[in-house]
């Protein structure tokens, strides 16, 4: 049996004597990569927990940012600033997958990079302000904090790695920062697409890495979960102030029902697979660039700009919405159906038929979306969302076999 009290709250690793099928509470097993216990089981911890509540707070920003932009340059650079939060997080949990450090130390260094994150997230509103320094000075605590933490790990047989890379990048953030508003977004667009790269480019410098396969695919769920809670802060926030009555009442029970929808997508097969195929792959570390680092960051980007256009949607159903304002909605479910596609083809090598023609569904609706009164749309796509999740519950239930379009072998075979 495992004893829950003191190794949970000490974040210690537990050997089981037995397996009795519950869940084993272990992340610290006494040694680096190499010396890991294939028997540990790593569980997310109460500090990671905290230290995500920081980019809960960030992602609100970055939202709300895109939601009152003016125009397609706005929102340009609202994702923009969401580009070094998700290098930081998934920074962190690669750091914290299997890393054999003390509790004490452990969270001494989450708390100081949410500290970091922390100080980020109040500047985004004036980033490309006079707060761009402060933005680019607090990323770059982070990254250091990343890089001399996985130093003391020894994953790397070279200097030149994503974690070293990231120091430069944040130093370049920083810089940036000093620059005029106008020249500073273009020179931080580079610096993001630079980041974005580093994972074709050096990622391979993580397939000497052991990734446990509980914990990872439990902290990317956990990100998705905190971008579904934006979206119902934003429908729930449109709640608050109109009156529950007529269209306004429909309104809100509809987007409820599209943000459960999004998280029924992911969470019934989805997350489980993601944990399967990590299990199974012969080099991890491909799914580690590929379906978590972008398609995960792919997935909370859509959620995000979905959140955007629900809580306008909630805020007046009756809107005619044009321009950027008409297409959030549509655009974030297209992509996060879409991701599925993409996550799935590296993982397994092909796409499910379902999701290809949800995807492309949702495209045609979000086309159509501008001049509509905001309600039609989402309520649309609401009902493309549970039709979806419907036909694949009963397909799957009645134990059919998946409808695929294979491209490849993948990462974790079929």
């Amino acid at each position: 049996m495992v004893a829950v009290a003191s190794e949970d709250y000490l974040d210690t690793a537990v050997e089981p004597d037995e397996d009795d099928g519950s869940a084993d509470i272990a992340a610290d097993d006494g040694g680096p990569d190499r010396g890991r216990s294939p028997h540990a089981v790593q569980r997310v911890t109460w500090a990671e927990l905290f230290f995500d509540l920081v980019f809960v707070f960030a992602v609100t920003q970055v939202a709300h940012a895109v939601s009152v932009g003016g125009g397609w340059a706005d929102l340009g650079r609202s994702v923009l600033l969401f580009v070094p939060f998700w290098w930081a997080w998934v920074g962190c949990a690669i750091l914290f997958n299997g890393l054999v450090i003390s509790a004490t130390k452990r969270h001494l260094v989450l708390l100081a990079i949410a500290g970091a994150a922390f100080v980020m997230s109040i500047s985004v509103p004036d980033a490309y302000g006079n707060r761009g320094v402060l933005f680019g000075a607090a990323y770059l605590a982070s990254r250091v904090l990343l890089g001399i933490t996985m130093q003391a790990r020894e994953a790397f047989e070279v200097r030149l790695n994503p974690f070293t890379v990231g120091i430069l990048a944040g130093v370049a953030w920083t810089i940036a920062g000093f620059l005029p508003a106008d020249t500073r977004q273009w020179v931080w667009l580079v610096i993001a697409l630079i980041e974005l790269a580093v994972p074709i480019v050096l990622g391979h410098r993580l397939d000497s890495m052991r990734f446990d396969a509980s914990h990872l695919p439990e902290r990317f769920g956990l990100f998705v979960i905190i971008a579904l809670g934006e979206t119902l802060v934003g429908i729930g926030q449109g709640g608050t102030r109109n009156a529950l009555a007529g269209e306004e009442a429909v309104t809100l029970f509809v987007a409820f029902l599209l943000s459960c929808g999004l998280w029924w997508t992911y969470f019934q097969y989805g997350a489980s697979a993601t944990e399967h195929a990590l299990k199974v792959a012969k080099v991890p570390a491909v799914l580690v660039r590929s379906s978590f680092s972008y398609g995960h960051m792919l997935f909370v980007l859509g959620i995000m700009l979905a959140a955007a256009g629900m809580s306008q949607a909630v805020a007046d159903p009756k809107a005619h919405l044009h321009g950027v304002h008409a297409l959030l909605l549509g655009s974030g479910v297209s992509l996060y159906v879409a991701t599925f596609c993409y996550t799935r083809i590296m993982m397994f090598g092909g796409a499910s038929y379902t999701r290809v023609v949800a995807a492309l569904l949702a495209i045609a609706i979000t086309v159509l979306s501008p001049g509509l009164p905001a309600i039609v749309p989402l309520a649309l796509l609401a009902a493309l969302v549970i039709a979806l999740n419907a036909f694949e519950f009963y397909w799957v239930g009645t134990g059919r076999p998946l409808m695929l379009i294979n491209v490849w072998q993948g990462a974790a075979g079929r």
